[in-house]
């Protein structure tokens, strides 16, 4: 087991302590360097006063300035009035610390042998950076990235898998949360997002394969092409497809290696065959059409004009399980369903009514024959062969994922904080039986933990869902 975050110490507290030397050596240089004149000129020692004032000026900057400000989580909660009160913080105990540490070590230069000065300089130094280290460690690390496994049953749930731990917000500019989850073909293998960051974890040996890591914001981190919002796996795992806003990235999978940048963003799905990927591809209007592109050549072969609008993190669009149409509820105030050719791009059927709100987010079962559209708190079972609604599920909450197991009997809904009656909160997971419409199974999201990100895997076997400190995974074993 992993007992220290040595990445967190690499990418995060290395980068601030090299900050924090810059700013303490040119307050301690000039902080200092007057301490010692003064003090040189007083005692006429000048030359033993000077240099261990300007040390002693900066490691007091270190220890009574930059430890207050880099070891506190509200330093990085960002804007306009996190700065200010970053400034005033300087502003108050930047003198403090260089005045007192330049007095210190001109006192010191002045009553300590010449032997002793570099051996109890040198101990002044590894006792502030050790000092600094611990407090920023303690107070902003997460825990180690590792696999717990775990077996029984949760309670009122399902069988346990283990959990993923690492992700757990200290403060918000490090890992940001985790973003989105996806499983390989194999179903051994589970991607998460956080971020820009990708890291590939081993199930069944619980091992963290590979870390691909985003931008920092000091690399010019741009959240619209670098903060993945979906993630897209082909059949033979060897290609991974991700979505920000405004890119879509195709990367080897053992790698990481990006080899192509799509002009594209939010949603991604691949076709059965792992041939074709369709996204939402920007337009000039405030509404997305759907890009469906070549993968191994990433050439965009044809636009389908769905006017998809992206206010919401679910998107209503699914291919259908021969590959060959897309299905899409492109309108905020009905269920209108249209279906796409996606080989010519041309708009093949429509039905539905203009009645209540705008589908969320919809799904078609892995047979072919039923499409789960939710809309107005419920979730409605359409036949496809009729085009017909057979089955309402009332008061469901808002859905923002469907997820349909590979017998297309089950659907798993992911809804985000929407009160319903009576008055319940509908946050985490539903498991509902698609042909009853009977609620199987719920599982609640952690207390003041913001939102749930979800993820079957294709054999349906395991299921994913994110939480405060990262993933959970059970062992999907239903009875029906």
């Amino acid at each position: 087991m992993n007992w220290i975050n040595f990445e967190f110490i690499f990418t995060f507290i290395l980068p601030k302590l090299i900050y924090a030397t810059f700013i303490s050596a040119v307050v301690g240089a000039v902080v200092g360097g007057v301490i010692g004149l003064i003090m040189g000129k007083i005692s006429r020692r000048m030359k033993e006063t000077l240099i261990p004032a300007m040390l002693g000026s900066f490691i007091g900057m270190m220890l009574l300035a930059m430890i207050p400000i880099f070891a506190s989580p509200s330093t990085y909660i960002g804007g306009p009035f996190g700065g200010l009160a970053i400034l005033l913080q300087f502003i108050v105990v930047a003198p403090i610390g260089s005045i007192i540490g330049g007095v210190v070590g001109g006192t010191c230069g002045l009553k300590l042998s010449p032997q002793f000065k570099p051996r109890f300089t040198l101990i002044g130094l590894v006792f502030t950076y050790s000092v600094m280290l611990i407090s920023m460690y303690v107070t902003l690390a997460p825990p180690p990235f590792q696999f717990i496994k775990a077996s029984g049953q949760e309670q009122n749930f399902l069988p346990n898998i283990g959990k993923i731990i690492g992700y757990e917000q200290k403060f918000d500019s490090f890992y940001k949360g985790i973003r989105c989850l996806g499983f390989t073909r194999d179903g051994n293998k589970l991607i998460v997002a956080n971020s820009g960051s990708l890291r590939v974890w081993q199930i069944d040996a619980g091992k963290l394969l590979h870390s691909f890591l985003g931008r920092s914001e000091t690399e010019g981190y741009a959240p619209l092409t670098d903060s993945i919002d979906a993630i897209a796996i082909t059949p033979d795992d060897k290609t991974l497809v991700t979505a920000a806003s405004q890119q879509i990235q195709i990367r080897e999978l053992e790698t990481g290696n990006i080899l192509h940048s799509l002009n594209g963003g939010y949603y991604i799905k691949l076709t059965p065959d792992g041939k074709i990927l369709i996204g939402l591809k920007s337009t000039e209007e405030p509404t997305e059409d759907v890009g469906v592109w070549e993968l191994s050549s990433g050439k965009l072969l044809r636009t389908i004009p769905a006017n998809l609008e992206t206010l919401d993190s679910g998107y209503p669009i699914d291919i259908t399980p021969d590959g060959k149409t897309v299905v899409i509820a492109n309108s905020s105030y009905s269920n209108q369903i249209e279906i796409w050719d996606i080989n010519t791009g041309k708009r093949l059927q429509s039905f539905g009514d203009n009645q209540g709100k705008r589908v969320t987010t919809l799904a078609v079962t892995p047979d072919g024959k039923t499409l789960i559209t939710a809309q107005n708190n419920n979730l409605q079972i359409w036949d496809m062969k009729t085009r017909k609604i057979v089955r309402t599920i009332s008061n469901v909450g808002t859905v923002q994922t469907l997820l349909v197991t590979p017998d297309s009997q089950t659907i798993i809904s992911q809804g985000e904080g929407l009160q319903i009656p009576p008055q319940q909160i509908n946050d985490g997971l539903n498991i509902w039986q698609i042909s009853t419409g009977k609620k199987l199974l719920t599982w609640k999201k952690p207390p003041k933990f913001s939102f749930t990100k979800v993820a079957l895997s294709p054999d349906g076997k395991t299921l994913a869902a994110s939480e405060h400190e990262g993933v959970r995974l059970w062992r999907l074993a239903l009875t029906r």
